[in-house]
C-alpha cells in the first residue's frame, strides 16, 4: 500500500500516521517499507502528540501506542531514527529542507502538520506524501497539494437556518433511547440553560442533555453525529457519546459526568483560588494549564477546532482532572462552531459570522495564548489595566499589555500580579509579551512545549529563590510554600538526580524563543529518554562533526565553513546543528 515510498532515502514520519492508521493495512506497510533501510526523521511534536495521547488515556489509541513503541523498537536498534529538535512547522520545515536529497514527508490529509503546511505555506523542497483515506498521495510541493486538496468550505448545512422537528419534550422519570436501542432514565436535573437541560440518568456516570424545542438546527444534529462517531471517551471529556431520542425525534445526547467546578470560579484571583485550593503551589497550577492544553490539541488531532475556548468551559476537581464541558458547539470538520467569545478571540474574527466560516488552528492559538495567561495569572486577563481605559476592549484593540522584562509598570493590577510575571519562566514571558504586546502568534504546540519545560524546572526544584513556587509570590497570604534546600534533597534520594542550575538573572530580558541550535541526537532508550551520550551512528548523515574555529551550539550557513571543511560539508547535511 506504501510501497511507492521505498525508493526514497529519507522519511519525515509526522505522528498522526500512527494515530490514525496503527493496525490496519497502513501500518503494515509502512513497516514493510522501512526494510528498505531508510532513515527516519521525527521532530519534537512527534513525542509531544504521544504524550497527549498517553495521558488521555483513551482505549481506542492502545494500538497507536504499540505501533509507537514496534517502530520506534525497531529503528532504534539500527540507529535510523533522528531528531529534529524543532516543534513550529516554519522551523521544522527549514530543518527537512536540510535533511538530504531523496527525503519524503509522511503524513495525514486532516493532521495538525498538514493544516499547518496550508496555514502557514514554508517551502519544502522535498516530496510530500499524504494517506487520505487509505490511500497515498505524492506531490512534490505544497501548491501541489493543496491544489489537489484544496482548503474545506463550510457544509450547506451551515445556511440551513430551520429546525428539526420534535414532537415531545423530555423530563424528569422519561426515558430517551439511543440508535442501539440503549435506555437511560431521567433521574434528577443537574442544570439548564438557553438551550436545553441536563439530567443524571439511571446509568452511573452517564448523564444526558435535552435540548428545548426549535434548537436542534439540521447542522447541530449533523456535528453531533460526527462527534459520536470520534469514539472519543478518555480522560477529561465530557462530549456527545450517544444520540438519544423521544418519541422517534433527536432530543439530544449522552455524555460523561464531569467532576469540579467551572474553571472561571476557581481562578478568580486570591481569594477563589486559596479557598479551593489553599495547598496549591504554582507547580499544581502549571500542571492544570497542561492538562488543558494536552485536551484540546487531542481534538485537534481528530479535526476538531473547539472554537470557544474560555475558562468557564472546564470543569476543574484537582490539577490533575479537568474536564473540558459545553462541546456540542465545537468545529468538527466542515461543520463550523457558531459561537465564540470576543475577549478570548483573535481580533482579526471580531464582527463575524462564525457560523458561515471554518475556524484554522492559528485561530486557536491566540485563545490557547488567551488561556496560558489567564491559568497562569489565576483567572486574570492580559490586558487588565490599572488605570486604563474605560473598556477591555479597547485595552485588547491598542496592545496595552502593561508588562514589561524590567518587571516594572504602574499599571499592572494590584494583588500580585506584577510578581507572578517576574516568577514565571523567561521562555513564556518572551512568549507571552510577543503576543499580547506585539501581536505575534505562537502554535499551540510551541505553547505546549514552553509550559512542559516549566512544569519540569518547578518539579526539578531549579530555582533558588522559595518565591518562584509560590500560588501568589511575595504576597501575605496564607499559602503553601516550599523549602528549596529540602526539597532538592528529596528529588536527590528519591530520583537519584543531581541538583539542579541556579536560578537564572530575573533582572535580564529573557532569550529569545526560538530554542538555540544544538547538536542533533538519536533517540536514546527507553523511548524519548534522552541519553547521557547521545548514541552516535556513523552512517547518518548528521554524526557528530565540529568544525574549526566554529563554536558548537551555533547555527553557520554552509557557505560560510572554513574552505579545509568544504569537502566534509558537500557529503554531509546539516540541520543547520552543530
Amino acid at each position: 500500500m506504501l510501497e511507492e515510498l521505498s525508493g526514497y532515502k529519507s522519511i519525515f514520519l509526522d505522528y498522526s500516521v500512527l494515530i490514525e492508521y496503527a493496525g490496519t493495512p497502513v501500518m503494515d506497510g509502512l513497516m514493510r517499507v522501512l526494510d528498505y533501510g531508510m532513515d527516519v526523521y521525527v521532530d519534537k511534536s512527534f513525542k509531544a502528540l504521544h504524550y497527549c495521547t498517553l495521558h488521555i488515556k483513551d482505549p481506542k489509541d492502545l494500538k497507536a501506542a504499540a505501533a509507537m513503541k514496534k517502530i520506534c523498537s525497531y529503528l532504534l536498534a539500527e540507529n535510523r531514527l533522528h531528531l529534529i529538535k524543532e516543534i513550529a512547522i516554519d522551523k521544522v520545515a527549514v530543518n527537512i529542507n536540510e535533511i538530504s536529497d531523496g527525503c519524503c514527508v509522511l503524513t495525514t490529509r486532516n493532521s495538525i502538520f498538514t493544516k499547518r503546511l496550508y496555514e502557514k505555506m514554508p517551502y519544502l523542497g522535498c516530496d510530500i506524501a499524504i494517506i487520505a483515506k487509505g490511500v497515498l498521495n505524492i506531490f512534490d510541493s505544497i501548491d501541489s497539494l493543496c491544489f489537489s486538496f484544496p482548503k474545506q468550505e463550510p457544509s450547506r448545512l451551515a445556511y440551513n437556518s430551520s429546525y428539526i422537528e420534535s414532537f415531545g419534550s423530555a423530563s424528569i422519570s422519561d426515558v430517551v433511547v439511543t440508535d442501539k436501542d440503549v435506555k437511560y432514565e431521567l433521574v434528577k436535573r443537574l442544570s439548564g440553560g438557553a438551550e436545553g437541560m441536563v439530567f443524571t440518568t439511571n446509568r452511573e456516570g452517564h448523564i444526558v442533555k435535552i435540548y428545548h424545542k426549535g434548537i436542534i438546527t439540521p447542522l447541530r444534529w449533523a456535528k453531533l453525529k460526527k462527534l459520536t462517531e470520534l469514539g472519543i471517551s478518555g480522560n477529561g471529556f465530557c462530549i456527545p457519546k450517544e444520540l438519544v431520542y423521544f418519541r422517534n425525534s433527536p432530543v439530544g445526547y449522552t455524555m460523561t459526568l464531569g467532576k469540579g467546578t467551572t474553571l472561571g470560579t476557581v481562578f478568580d484571583g486570591p481569594d477563589a483560588m486559596l479557598e479551593a485550593f489553599p495547598e496549591w503551589t504554582r507547580c499544581d497550577v502549571v500542571k492544570t494549564l497542561l492538562s488543558l492544553i494536552e485536551k484540546y490539541i487531542y481534538l485537534h488531532m481528530h479535526d476538531v477546532v473547539v472554537g470557544d475556548i474560555q475558562l468557564k468551559n472546564a470543569l476543574i476537581d484537582t490539577s490533575s482532572d479537568v474536564y473540558l464541558i459545553d462541546m456540542d458547539s465545537v468545529q468538527i470538520g466542515n461543520l463550523p462552531c457558531p459561537v465564540g467569545t470576543e475577549e478570548f478571540t483573535d481580533q482579526r474574527l471580531w464582527g463575524k459570522d462564525f457560523s458561515k466560516f471554518l475556524r484554522e488552528l492559528r485561530d486557536e492559538d491566540y485563545s490557547i495564548a488567551m488561556l496560558v495567561f489567564s491559568v497562569l495569572f489565576c483567572g486574570l486577563h492580559p490586558y487588565a489595566t490599572r488605570n486604563g481605559a474605560e473598556t477591555l476592549k479597547e485595552e485588547i484593540v491598542n496592545y496595552n499589555f502593561p508588562y514589561n522584562f524590567e518587571n516594572e509598570s504602574e499599571f499592572i493590577p494590584v494583588g500580585g500580579y506584577d510578581h507572578i510575571w517576574e516568577y514565571t519562566s523567561d521562555r513564556l514571558r518572551k512568549m507571552l509579551y510577543e503576543t499580547f504586546k506585539n501581536g505575534w502568534s505562537f502554535d499551540t504546540l510551541e505553547w505546549l512545549d514552553a509550559v512542559v519545560k516549566y512544569k519540569e524546572d518547578l518539579e526539578n526544584f531549579v530555582y533558588d529563590d522559595p518565591e518562584a513556587y509560590k500560588l501568589f509570590p511575595k504576597e501575605n497570604y496564607k499559602q503553601a510554600s516550599v523549602d528549596v534546600e529540602e526539597a532538592r534533597e528529596n528529588l536527590k534520594r528519591n530520583a537519584g538526580k543531581s541538583k539542579p542550575a541556579a536560578q537564572p538573572d530575573r533582572n535580564q530580558a529573557p532569550a529569545p524563543v526560538q530554542s538555540e541550535p544544538s547538536e542533533p541526537a538519536v533517540f536514546g532508550k527507553p523511548i524519548f529518554a534522552r541519553p547521557e551520550e547521545p548514541v552516535s551512528n556513523a552512517n547518518s548523515p548528521f554524526a557528530k562533526k565540529t568544525f574549526a574555529n566554529v563554536p558548537t551550539g551555533k547555527y553557520i550557513p554552509k557557505d560560510q565553513l572554513h574552505d579545509q571543511d568544504d569537502e566534509v560539508a558537500k557529503k554531509k547535511k546539516f540541520f543547520g546543528l552543530f
